[in-house]
């Protein structure tokens, strides 16, 4: 904007006049020499400064000497703020490519931790000493550890050598030199005047101060009010890098020790860590308001691992498993009371291993950046996520909750038993505990139909994020923790539960589970896995003895993206041609062929069932496409019968099939009598196929949009949802063009079958899929105007409205509040709105404050979603720092508030990273759901001048990437659809 300003001012022909007592007029030409002289000056004085001053990149320090007396006294130490700032994030290692890892000449075994937090006493600090004891493998001078964000006390650094079972006896001390550090790595450099000897064992003392932060980060502060009154907790979130943030250690995952941990608490608070006390409330000397509470030893694990908390909060029990919460919230925690035992249990007899600790903890928390941590014995959850209350929270909720409590749960040994050495291999822990925390779930609540959830809920899901050029493969090399933040995604749990899903296939579920508990028994690299895996196939006779679990997943996790397989039938000669490459929406959509590297190919393991015998049952590998890029094979079905490929969609890939075949399985589907013959979450496979393949070119919309018309008889949820997954798309590029109209009509008339049978009456013995189907169904209806849909959401909001007490008499179903509340706000005006605001101010349901966020995203005011926004990233506006992510996604799912969302990020980008600090999860969050409707090649040519430093650069990569999908997508298929659109609502007619 500012350039087009000045280009105006230039294209003016008139002069420029200044004046004081004596006129001076100036020419055009004249403007613009003197201009670019100035200009010019300027660049000249900014490169000599850049030349001649020091460019390092450093933190203050401070110039304290060391105690022993050295000669270098200006020791580098970080100083600590008591002030609420946000710490710099390190350079990215894109550009500068730092080798973050630690030596490892020396190796941690015990530390102790002594950890004081100030939490009322105005500054949020705390106290802190550690006495780490360390093994020596190879010769050295140097002890290497990490730091972040503390002050360490130099003349407290102290080594000498340890004396076994006498922590502080008086052993062999060794000087030290001198303290240096290294910022851009985090690291802390203790430097010795002689080498400590291989072999011995020495104990390393450090006292510092740290920050309690609000970032959400390391140990940091959280607050909740009662009655008006603030009160404060301190919590720990260390996953990945910021354990460093809460005391000096060996910050990686393959660096496991044991940890004896000490916690000082105000007397009228609580604390709680990974192990039991073993004794509480000893007196604080010198702070006659604190006690100490010291903690066992703990097993051997890594330093992301360790947890504790200081809370008021009350608990509940059953046996040695406990749930924490704020006093007013302790009783929405007994349904995770209820299942989490139960599914701990249940994962005790899955991998054939006791839990090894005596005891869990769960604890909701007001302010946590990701959904839960899986600390071992102390898993720390957002409210959301671990919280429910029956009548007020919805089935999605209870679902939600069982989901991320069987998560966690299952990193108790994926993750925190077998750890794997570096964040390359994070998908070991995620993939697994995201696909088993289905099987939790369903061993607690089989009615569900959970198992089968799975296509759409991450299977389905994840493709969409795949199939970008700029995805990466699971296994990914990782450094800097800006690097290891960014692949907390979806390509991590999604496309690795969805691989380790289709593993779980191929050999067999015995075959699997034996080898994943010789796994979890000795191993944790990811070729340990496939080892294991593979010994366990040959054993048990399911896998070729000349092929290995290895050579089949490398093309799975070394690989970026995912193949989709094209099957062309010969109807003369009975054979299958079979051909795979990968699927991409944007090569596709610009026929755009690679030179700079071959295809990827995978193996692929095929299973299909014809028309003739359908069996949708087994999954057993008829054959295997080798990592080749085309096989043909024999088939038995007459040229009359459809073929349709993978039974249970256990294999991650897709379908397409040549014109012939999509024939006939369209003209099954539409026969009314006989379409259930093709299971259910089959007939979702082909909903999302049909629709995905021909946004990427590989399929004509025409074929795709008439297997959609048989879903007027359709009645399932997973068909349902993977279709609307589909039509979203569309509806994204066709909601701002002349022709909506056309695609709204169609839509409306395929769910009114469905609408009428699910009918806006929420029943609470109904089936969990037939509640999500309503529930869906609704929410489309009124979203495109349906009128009885509308009608029955502005009465029962305006039923509510009129309520003497709507704090506490809310007579809207809980499951129909996302729609009712998102409709009222849609159609009425600022009342509306300030009453949701209200409500949401008020309530003590972390999943109905959810709920109110996502539907006050939903006005059609632009100044009330600006002021919104604004609201998300301003401190005490009511809406927390966690929260910031879900404002901008409700504000963006709202055709008016995405171009509101994404110029508030573009223009005001400075202020929402420094808000939220170092918090990818956040961060990405907004890049993706501020930019994902962007779909013209002006809105596109903007988003690639963004300058967005320091983080999110993958996210910001993604955006642009799926932009320009947009835009080609726009230019290719926005003709074709509004021609079949108008041929079918024509016949309708």
């Amino acid at each position: 904007m500012t350039q087009s300003r000045e280009a105006l001012a230039m294209m003016d022909g008139t002069a420029v006049t200044f004046s004081k007592r004596r006129g001076y007029v100036v020419s055009r030409w004249g403007v613009i020499i003197i201009t670019g002289l100035f200009l010019v000056s300027i660049v000249a004085t900014g490169l000599l400064v850049y030349k001649f001053a020091s460019c390092s990149y450093e933190r203050p320090f401070s110039a304290e000497g060391v105690q022993n007396g050295d000669q270098d006294t200006n020791v580098l130490v970080p100083e600590v703020s008591t002030e609420e700032t946000v710490p710099r994030t390190p350079p990215s290692t894109k550009s500068t490519k730092l080798d973050v890892r630690l030596p490892r000449a020396i190796l941690p075994d015990t530390y102790f931790i002594k950890i004081m937090p100030f939490i009322y006493e105005g500054n949020f600090t705390f106290n802190g000493e550690v006495t780490i004891v360390v093994n020596v493998t190879e010769d050295t001078s140097n002890i290497t550890l990490h730091f972040n964000d503390m002050k360490i006390h130099e003349d407290s650094v102290t080594v000498e050598e340890y004396v076994p079972g006498e922590l502080h006896a008086e052993g062999n001390k060794v000087s030290v030199d001198k303290l240096s550090n290294d910022t851009a790595r985090q690291f802390f450099i203790i430097h010795m005047t002689e080498p400590l000897t291989a072999g011995k064992q020495y104990q390393v003392n450090i006292s510092y101060i740290g920050n309690l932060n609000d970032i959400l980060q390391g140990f940091y502060r959280s607050s909740y009010t009662v009655n008006n009154e603030t009160r404060w907790i301190a919590t720990t979130q260390f996953q990945p890098t910021d354990a460093r943030r809460a005391f000096p250690c060996f910050d990686e995952p393959a660096l496991k020790a044991r940890f004896k941990i000490s916690i000082a608490r105000p007397n009228n608070m609580t604390s709680i860590s990974n192990m039991p006390e073993e004794r509480s409330s000893e007196p604080a000397e010198d702070m006659p308001d604190y006690v100490w509470d010291h903690y066992g030893q703990s097993v051997p694990m890594s330093t992301y691992l360790v947890a504790f908390v200081v809370s008021d909060f009350d608990h509940k029990s059953d046996g040695n498993f406990s749930v924490w919460a704020r006093r007013e919230a302790i009783q929405q925690a007994e349904y995770s009371l209820t299942i989490g035992p139960k599914i701990l249990h249940y994962y005790e007899q899955y991998f054939h291993i006791p839990f090894p600790l005596p005891k869990m903890d769960m604890i909701a928390l007001p302010d946590f950046a990701a959904g839960a941590m899986e600390n071992w014995g102390l898993i720390t959850y957002r409210e959301t996520a671990m919280l429910y209350k029956q009548g007020v929270s919805t089935n999605n909720n209870k679902q939600s909750v069982a989901t991320v409590v069987s998560h966690e749960l299952a990193h108790q040994w994926f993750g925190n038993l077998v750890t794997p050495s570096w964040w390359t291999d994070l998908w070991l822990n995620e993939g697994f505990a995201s696909y088993v925390e289905y099987l939790g779930v369903n061993s607690v609540e089989p009615s569900w139909k959970i198992l089968e959830q799975f296509v759409i809920f991450d299977l389905q899901n994840v493709f969409s994020l795949d199939a970008l050029e700029s995805s990466h493969q699971i296994s990914i090399e990782v450094g800097h923790p800006d690097e290891i933040n960014e692949i907390f995604d979806k390509i991590s749990y999604g496309k690795g539960a969805s691989i380790i899903r289709m593993m779980d296939h191929f050999l067999t579920t015995e075959v699997f589970k034996r080898g994943i508990t010789n796994y979890l028994s000795s191993s944790s690299t990811q070729n340990d896995l496939w080892d294991a895996l593979t010994a366990q196939g040959h054993e048990d006779n399911v896998l070729d003895v000349n092929v290995t679990v290895k050579e089949i997943m490398d093309t799975w996790t070394l690989q970026t993206g995912f193949p989709v397989i094209t099957v062309i039938r010969d109807y003369d000669d009975g054979t299958m041609h079979i051909s795979q490459e990968r699927f991409l929406l944007r090569r596709k959509i610009e026929n755009i062929t690679s030179t700079s590297a071959p295809s990827p190919l995978w193996w692929i393991p095929l299973t299909y069932t014809s028309q003739e015998n359908p069996d949708f049952e087994s999954t057993k590998p008829a054959h295997w496409l080798q990592a080749t890029p085309n096989i043909t094979i024999p088939l038995s079905t007459s040229p009359e019968q459809w073929i349709k490929f993978v039974r249970r969609v256990q294999c991650f890939y897709r379908v397409n099939y040549d014109p012939t075949n999509w024939r006939l399985l369209t003209e099954y589907l539409t026969d009314r009598e006989q379409f259930q013959q093709i299971g259910v979450i089959n007939r979702a496979q082909l909903m999302d196929d049909a629709l995905n393949l021909a946004r990427a070119g590989l399929l004509d919309y025409s074929t795709a949009l008439d297997v959609t018309q048989y879903l007027i008889n359709e009645l399932e949820y997973l068909p349902w949802k993977s279709a609307l997954n589909g039509f979203t798309y569309i509806d994204t590029m066709l909601l701002k063009t002349g022709y909506y109209d056309k695609f709204k009509i169609y839509l409306l008339n395929l769910i009114d079958n469905l609408y009428k049978h699910t009918g806006f009456t929420d029943n609470p013995n109904d089936p969990q899929l037939t509640v999500y189907k309503r529930v869906t169904v609704l929410s489309w209806a009124c979203s495109l105007g349906h009128e009885d849909c509308v009608r029955n959401s502005v009465l029962q909001f305006q039923n509510w409205r009129s309520s003497p007490d709507p704090d506490r008499n809310n007579p809207i179903s809980a499951n129909l509040k996302n729609v009712v509340y998102c409709t009222a706000i849609r159609v009425g005006g600022q009342d509306e709105w300030d009453f949701a605001w209200n409500r949401y101010r008020r309530t003590n349901v972390g999943s109905e404050k959810d709920i109110l966020l996502g539907a006050l995203g939903c006005s059609r005011e632009t100044w009330i979603l600006s002021r919104y926004l604004d609201w998300a990233v301003t401190e005490n506006s009511g809406i927390r720092k966690q929260d910031a992510a879900r404002v901008f996604a409700a504000v963006s799912n709202n055709a008016i508030g995405q171009p509101l969302a994404y110029g508030f990020l573009r223009n005001k980008w400075d202020r929402v990273r420094e808000y939220l600090g170092s918090s990818l999860f956040t961060i990405n969050s907004i890049v993706r759901s501020s930019t994902k409707r962007i779909n013209t090649p002006f809105d596109l040519n903007d988003l690639r001048m963004i300058e967005i430093s320091g983080t999110a650069t993958r996210a910001v990569e993604q955006a642009i990437e799926q932009a320009e999908a947009n835009v080609k997508w726009m230019e290719r298929n926005y003709e074709p659809i509004v021609r079949w659109l108008t041929n079918v609502t024509s016949v309708a007619t």
